[in-house]
């Protein structure tokens, strides 16, 4: 069962991504800042990471880098899923080694499908 790090300011999003994501054979993990969603790549060590862009202490974009500079998670699939719908956010998203994007509200049909296709970029 592959284990997914949600990381979302919102409260109510982190539960609904976990209810969705369990019922769909998914063992969920979530953080509602950056720097917790930082810790928990580490301890948790998930499969992959759902992750928000505007956090109360870090931006996505800069999670998103740092879990990219530290050798352990340096290959971990990040999906950003933002209410931002702008090419810069997708662009800067993309230069911080995110590997996919879904605006909100989320199609959950399409975050199903992106984390299938995710998960598999990990297997040997």
């Amino acid at each position: 069962m592959p284990k997914l790090l949600i990381v979302d300011d919102e409260p109510f999003t982190v539960e609904m991504l976990e209810s969705f994501l369990q019922i769909n054979g998914y063992e969920t993990v979530g953080a509602f800042n950056g720097e917790d969603g930082l810790v928990l790549v580490s301890v948790e060590q998930p499969e992959a990471v759902i992750l928000d862009l505007m956090l109360p202490d870090l931006e996505g974009f800069e999670v998103c880098q740092r879990i990219r500079r530290q050798p352990e998670s340096a290959n971990l699939p990040v999906l950003i899923m933002s209410a931002r719908t702008d090419v810069d956010a997708r662009e800067r998203a993309a230069a911080a080694g995110a590997n996919g994007y879904l605006v909100k509200p989320v199609n959950f049909p399409h975050l199903l499908a992106e984390l299938k296709r995710l998960l598999a970029l990990t297997q040997p």
